[in-house]
């Protein structure tokens, strides 16, 4: 395990998300749990074309193996614009004692400039469908833990943002409280999304190898136009 542990692997769970939480807990899930980790699993699994999946196609196009391919794609996923969004969130509001101390924070970090991971999207313009899903799930285990702090901070930011900004919650920001409520350690969220995505990449993967042909992309020259040389011959020494 990540704490030097052996991890005993064989378990009888009948589903990912169940064994996953077996092994990292040394004990089986309660109901409540094994269908959010399975919820947030499908969610995670496979999202187009974003930075790591084109990076796993690109490496597959070459004909490399499938080790390759999906170690290439977790390097992209290293970046903190791609990944990590999740771990940035709850550090984010991991510090906050209350909605109103949250609203005060994120109006100050607004007017800074400063960067704030779990929101607005590449490709969706108005909502993040995945969003809505995890935040149900998330309330859930906000009640079941008796929670009355995170969840209510979280959905402030949310409110914060979308008010000033227009600028909604993406998939990473409430699974940051949900895998809080889960008592999952904020350095495990981005591999857990690496466990789940593992499986676009290596369907990505076969699918390019089905009709592959090398990735290759063009480029545009952007440097200064032609410009006369002096030959050799005709520079006088410096």
């Amino acid at each position: 395990s990540h704490d030097g542990v052996r991890i005993e692997e064989n378990t009888d769970d009948d589903s990912i998300g169940a064994q996953f939480l077996h092994l990292l807990r040394g004990e089986k899930p309660n109901e409540l749990h094994e269908q959010v980790m399975n919820v947030s699993l499908i969610l995670y699994a496979e999202h187009e074309f974003n930075a790591s999946t084109f990076t796993a196609r690109v490496c597959a196009s070459t004909l490399s193996d499938m080790h390759s391919c999906i170690t290439g794609a977790i390097g992209s996923l290293r970046g903190p614009l791609h990944g990590g969004a999740n771990e940035a969130a709850m550090e984010m509001i991991e510090n906050w004692t209350s909605a109103d101390e949250a609203e005060r924070e994120m109006l100050g970090k607004l007017e800074r400039k400063e960067k704030i991971m779990g929101f607005g999207h590449a490709i969706y313009k108005d909502n993040d469908p995945r969003n809505g899903i995890i935040k149900i799930w998330s309330e859930r285990l906000a009640k079941d833990v008796g929670d009355t702090v995170l969840y209510p901070v979280s959905v402030r930011c949310e409110e914060v943002m979308w008010r000033e900004k227009k600028l909604f919650c993406n998939a990473d920001f409430f699974h940051a409280s949900a895998y809080h409520f889960m008592d999952i350690a904020t350095k495990l969220f981005t591999p857990i999304f690496v466990m789940s995505r593992v499986t676009g990449w290596a369907a990505h993967v076969m699918e390019q190898r089905a009709d592959n042909r090398i990735i290759r992309p063009s480029a545009d020259y952007t440097g200064p136009e032609l410009r006369k040389v002096v030959p050799i011959e005709e520079r006088s020494a410096a």
